[in-house]
Parts: C-alpha cells; structure tokens; sequence
C-alpha cells in the first residue's frame, strides 16, 4: 500500500510544481509586457513634452514680433503658422475660461465666446448704490492678436490707453480696468442726475463727458442769500468721490469759516447728491 502510496504523491507533487513554474512564467511574462507599456508610454510622453516645449516657445516668439509687428516668415511657413496661430487661439481661450471662473467671485463683466471661439463678446455692468445703471459691450477678436473689433463704450472714455498698456500682456487686467473705470463713470453721472432730481435749489453750472469736473451753483442760508460755487475735480477715475473740492463765493470770508470748512468736507467723503442734501438739512444751503 505505502509502495502504491509514494508515486502517487511524487506524481501530485511534480504536479504543483509544473503549475507553480507554469505561473511563474505567466507573472513574468505579463510583468514584462507592463514593463514594455511603461516605457512606450514615458517615450510618448517626453515626445509630446518636447514638442509642447517648442510649441511654447515659438508662441512667445511670435507673441513678441507681433506686439512689434515685426514678420513672420521667418520663423514658421504657411502650414506652421496656421498650426500656431490655432495654438495661439487656443491659449487665449483657456486665459478666458479661467476670466469666466474669475467672475463669479469678482462680478463686473461677463464673458461670452463667439463665432466657434474665434472672439469673445464682453459686458460691462454698472452700478451706483444698488441701482443698476447701463451696460456697455466690446468684441474682441482672438485670431492673430487680441484686438477690439467693436464696441459702445463712449467716446471720450480713455479705452484705446488702456487697450495699449494691457490689452496683449494682461488679458484680465485690461478687463478690470475698462470694468473699474466705466463703473465709475456711471457712478459720477448718477450723482450728477440725482442733484438735477433732489435738490432743484442746486444749478449744475459745468460738467464734462467724463464727469471729471463738475461745477454746482448753490446759495447759502443767511438774511440775504450769497451765491457759492463748488467745484468738484475728479482725478483719479476709478473713484466717484472727488479728490479735490474748491469753495468761491463773493463772500471772502464764507469759504474758510468752519461750516463750510465742513461742506468742503462732506463733498470730498460723500457722494456730491448726498452731501448736498446734508448740507440743506444743517441750514447751510436753501
């Protein structure tokens, strides 16, 4: 019995080992195919490494040349440069996407993508004390450069300055500019239509279509009513508030007494309508 017993483990035992090897040789043939996978695909990695390294730095070559409107020819042929160009127009349409995500936490002005991505349609929204006031629209074209294809955003306001100091290198700076800017433009012109509707004792004697000057005519509280001049001047405009005010009347004593000392005051922290109508309400103006 232990004879018959002994080959038949033995022929079990060469069994599992036959098995155990054939695994083995499995294992290390799928581990060799892995280990070949990994390599092809670090091979193809560094390869679109490399050309995106390229790619990169012919982009920053020809953003240059064309900030300088400088030629092309030779850096790239026809085929290359449209290749480029659509390089160049997808990295501004990334730089977009990130604005769109920038909105929703800075508010200001909404971006829209037009004609398949090739320009961008953009809002500027104005506000004044939680009143919505105009809204003005640009189009820019993404295709070589930036470049602002249309737009109604008024004349006089410094848009082509701005477009030269930012527009190219700093997409979203120019926007937050332009936005700042035309919100406080809104802001001064409000002021100026609600002294027309508040307070009619108050003549708007001079203004601008910056609003960056504004002169009111208004007539102080005595026996005999003295006419004042305040002029407000607007220096810096991205602000509603003026930056300097300058008080004449006939009167050469009314401007340095502390009650207008203190008008003067009010005009330079508040906003002109509600300054005014502070200043009425102390006596210190009809």
């Amino acid at each position: 019995m232990e004879s018959q017993r002994e080959p038949r483990e033995q022929g079990v035992l060469s069994h599992l080992m036959a098995l155990e090897r054939s695994g083995m040789m499995q294992h290390d043939h799928l581990q060799s195919e892995k280990l070949q996978m990994l390599k092809v695909t670090a091979m193809t990695l560094r390869a679109k490494r490399d050309k995106l390294k390229q790619q990169t730095h012919t982009i920053k070559i020809l953003k240059d040349k064309i900030n300088k409107d400088l030629p092309l020819e030779d850096d790239v042929d026809a085929a290359g440069f449209v290749e480029l160009q659509q390089s160049l127009l997808t990295a501004w349409r990334m730089q977009l996407k990130d604005l769109q995500r920038a909105h929703h936490l800075t508010g200001g002005y909404d971006l829209v993508e037009s004609k398949e991505g090739k320009s961008v349609c953009v809002s500027f929204h104005t506000a004044f004390e939680g009143v919505y006031l105009d809204t003005y629209n640009m189009e820019l074209d993404l295709m070589r450069t930036v470049q602002i294809s249309r737009h109604n955003i008024p004349r006089s306001f410094p848009l082509e300055s701005f477009a030269k100091q930012n527009l190219q290198k700093d997409l979203k700076g120019f926007l937050q500019t332009v936005s700042q800017n035309l919100n406080a433009l809104a802001g001064r012109r409000q002021q100026i239509t609600l002294i027309k509707e508040l307070i009619g004792s108050v003549e708007v004697m001079e203004s601008n279509q910056l609003c960056n000057i504004l002169v009111l005519m208004c007539k102080a509280q005595g026996e005999t009513p003295v006419a004042v001049l305040c002029t407000l001047e607007y220096e810096d405009l991205t602000l509603c508030l003026p930056t300097h005010v300058r008080i004449e009347s006939e009167d050469k004593t009314l401007s340095e007494s502390p009650q207008w000392k203190k008008n003067q005051s009010l005009l330079l922290e508040s906003p002109a309508h509600t300054a005014l109508l502070t200043m009425r309400r102390m006596g210190s103006i009809v």
